[in-house]
């Protein structure tokens, strides 16, 4: 199955909470963005390479359960208004993290 490029969005109730994902790989863009919003302002970040987002594929419900988990366990307080997190290299979590296809 080929990748398909475009702007995605996806809901997913992570312990009870509903966040927004979009998820953006188009191609004209220097990174794979995944972003989780839990409010208006409230949203985590991470860029994947190209070939690093090869691996997996992005929108699976399982690997954006597991980003986001990851961001709340690394400090992201997703139920304060303005609060980010922002990871710009984030081809690591692909294995840290089991991220699959």
């Amino acid at each position: 199955m080929g990748k398909t490029f475009c702007k995605r969005t996806k809901k997913i109730m992570v312990n009870g909470s509903q966040f927004h994902c979009v998820i953006n790989e188009i191609p004209s863009n220097k990174f794979v963005n995944f972003k989780v919003y839990s409010s208006k302002t409230s949203y985590f970040e991470v860029l994947f390479t190209w070939e690093g987002s090869w691996h997996f594929i992005p929108h699976k419900p399982k690997n954006c359960e597991r980003l986001i988990i990851y961001a709340i366990e690394t400090g992201w307080e997703y139920s304060i208004e303005k609060k980010t997190l922002k990871i710009e290299q984030g081809d690591f979590l692909i294995d840290k993290l089991g991220l699959d296809v």
